[in-house]
């Protein structure tokens, strides 16, 4: 009973004591009833009149609990210590919202506005409801931390701390509409197994190996373990660009073998900075080796030795890291001249030669003449683990076998011209010639199978790839052939003026052209179509090079230019202009270098690599050095 009636109450009770007292208990007990219908009946006044300011409110608020916002609740809320506990984590009760007036209650639910919370039906679901009880805690904290600010601005005396701001209400409000979950910290590297968390550290490259030593001591001595540089190196520096399989180690691709002894963390730091010295086309060193006495017009390397052939009619194998000649092979004349050895003053006429014209590494290579032998230009080479095979311009071809010294086992001919080029695989070796002919020959016994004709100037380059084989002519074409049915596949068509090379990508999809339209092209093998067309050089383009590990395309020109493009977009990266003096006739690369020869009778190495920390940890087993293979075939 509210305090009004309470004094109305005792008025009348008061009055009709002192009636009872004057009159009888017969007419007091009647008179009792007349005046507590009457009481009644203005309490019942009372209460309507109240109600209906009650339903005023409620048509401009949503439903709520009635005694939350009274006055003396909100005095007896802002004079308590105890702050009511958030949803999280604690205590919070969840009230369902009902409206006053059943009548009137939407049958519906109402989405929540602003600060108003939603209206539930009384018939829905508990999770809505729970749901909804939750969102009305929350914004009734919010309310009640406005109004309290609101009391402390209008009754602020600016002495006492009644005006000091609520800054924990604040936070504890921010925090419960701002703030997610708590965040976990855990050091994961010391919690898990240690091959759990150096299994996770192997896919960080070398910036965030970096970083992450400098966390803990812990992890610091984590990455240090090899196993996670090996991993890191090995998923970064495997990828290819047009290869079947990625990069595998120990193949004389910048992946050395795995072996217990790497120092993969050196290893990965080297190949870094080579790759840095590649994108940058700064630091190589060029040198120059001297010892051929005409044009050298092919050549082939690796990590240790490089072989090239020349217009002198000989061969040379040279030491890649001595810089040195070891050996030459060529027919007797040739071999008996002193001059071949020594000049006029009695000095090697080999040696190295660095850019200061500063001459080192002098040489007298071994030399001898086999019963096979080339007696003229040597145009065109190749070489695996187990042959050399060699075309000269005296129309045939020769076998050696690398295994026993370079000895020669057999001669190819069936060419009635010079034979331009050569290549083989594990089943074929294919060569062409000046007589616009291709022939197949069996590698184990060297038959001849096949001869392949359709061109109709000189075939001047052949590449192989599994089945399928390309070949260039001055007729200006580029053609695909099947090897085994003979037939051409496709012909690729676009080249105004003839062709001087072509090269196959390592998987076959990939095809690049060049010739005396001084134009690169390269071409769809499945398609047919030209992908990209590279204005290159001021003169004929000789020789064509597709690195399929990085995408490099090197080019050597009669301009006296080599040229580094992208295969991806064609872009040019890398110019080194005159540094043959004459035509540049073949060029090369590998992981490291570049190598080149010409009409000068030169060759020429730009090594990226030289003097980068822990450079030769990249190449593959040591294979026997070049002198080694000569001594045990008892040349030396």
């Amino acid at each position: 009973m509210e305090t009004g009636d309470q004094q109305d109450t005792t008025k009348l009770t008061t009055i009709n004591s002192s009636r009872r007292s004057r009159n009888g208990s017969t007419s007091n007990d009647s008179f009792k009833g007349r005046i507590r219908r009457a009481s009644m009946s203005l309490k019942t006044m009372v209460l309507r009149e109240r109600r209906g300011s009650e339903s005023a409110a409620d048509s401009e608020m949503r439903p709520k609990t009635s005694h939350s916002h009274s006055p003396w609740h909100k005095l007896r809320q802002a004079a308590s210590f105890r702050h009511p506990r958030t949803s999280y984590g604690s205590h919070g009760t969840l009230e369902t919202i009902y409206s006053p007036l059943q009548a009137e209650f939407p049958s519906l639910p109402v989405p929540g506005n602003g600060l108003e919370p939603p209206i539930i039906p009384w018939h829905t679901g508990a999770a809505a409801k729970a749901a909804a009880a939750l969102q009305n805690e929350s914004l009734g904290h919010v309310r009640h931390y406005q109004e309290l600010v609101s009391l402390a601005e209008s009754q602020n005396d600016r002495e006492s701390g009644i005006g000091i701001t609520f800054t924990t209400s604040t936070s504890h409000v921010n925090g419960l509409q701002d703030e997610g979950p708590p965040i976990i910290r855990k050091d994961f590297v010391a919690e898990l197994p240690s091959e759990l968390a150096v299994q996770i550290l192997s896919h960080l490259d070398a910036a965030q190996l970096a970083t992450a030593s400098k966390v803990s001591r812990f992890w610091h001595g984590m990455v240090q373990d090899q196993h996670v540089w090996r991993q890191s190196f090995l998923r970064e520096k495997t990828n290819t660009y047009a290869t079947s399989l990625p990069v595998q180690p120990g193949t004389s691709s910048g992946v050395p073998s795995i072996r217990p002894e790497n120092d993969w963390q050196k290893i990965y730091r080297a190949r870094q900075e080579l790759d840095k010295r590649w994108k940058l086309g700064k630091q190589a060193r060029a040198v120059f080796l001297y010892g051929h006495t005409d044009s050298v017009y092919c050549q082939q390397f690796d990590e240790n030795k490089i072989i090239t052939g020349s217009r002198d009619k000989t061969i040379r194998i040279w030491d890649m890291h001595t810089l040195q000649c070891r050996l030459i092979i060529g027919p007797p004349r040739a071999i008996n001249d002193t001059s071949i050895l020594f000049d006029q003053a009695g000095q090697p006429v080999h040696y190295a030669l660095c850019p200061d014209d500063q001459q080192i590494n002098p040489s007298v290579p071994v030399m001898v003449s086999f019963p096979i032998h080339h007696s003229a230009s040597i145009l065109c080479l190749q070489y695996d683990d187990d042959i050399l095979v060699t075309g000269s311009s005296d129309s045939s071809c020769i076998i050696y076998s690398v295994r026993s010294g370079y000895r020669p086992v057999r001669r190819l001919k069936f060419h009635t011209a010079a034979v331009l080029d050569l290549a083989f695989d594990d089943k074929h070796i294919v060569t062409c010639s000046k007589d616009c002919s291709i022939c197949v020959w069996d590698r184990a016994t060297g038959a001849l199978i096949k001869q392949l004709n359709g061109h109709t100037g000189p075939v001047n380059a052949v590449q192989l790839r599994g089945n399928t084989l390309v070949s260039c002519s001055g007729d200006f074409t580029v053609k695909l052939w099947n090897i085994e049915s003979g037939r051409v596949i496709r012909e690729l068509a676009g080249h105004t003026k003839g062709l001087a090379c072509s090269q196959f990508s390592e998987d076959g999809r990939f095809v690049a052209s060049a010739g005396s339209d001084k134009v690169i092209r390269i071409w769809d093998a499945n398609t047919g179509e030209c992908l990209r067309e590279i204005q290159a050089h001021q003169s004929l383009v000789r020789s064509l090079h597709i690195d399929s590990i990085s995408g490099r395309l090197i080019s050597g020109s009669y301009d006296t230019d080599i040229k580094v493009f992208d295969m991806e977009t064609g872009q040019q990266h890398l110019d080194f202009p005159g540094w043959h003096a004459s035509w540049v006739l073949s060029a090369k690369c590998d992981y490291r270098r570049i190598v080149s020869t010409g009409q000068d009778a030169k060759i020429l190495i730009m090594d990226f690599g030289a003097d980068v920390p822990d450079i030769r940890m990249l190449e593959s087993d040591r294979k026997p050095e070049v002198g080694c293979e000569i001594r045990n075939a008892g040349f030396i």
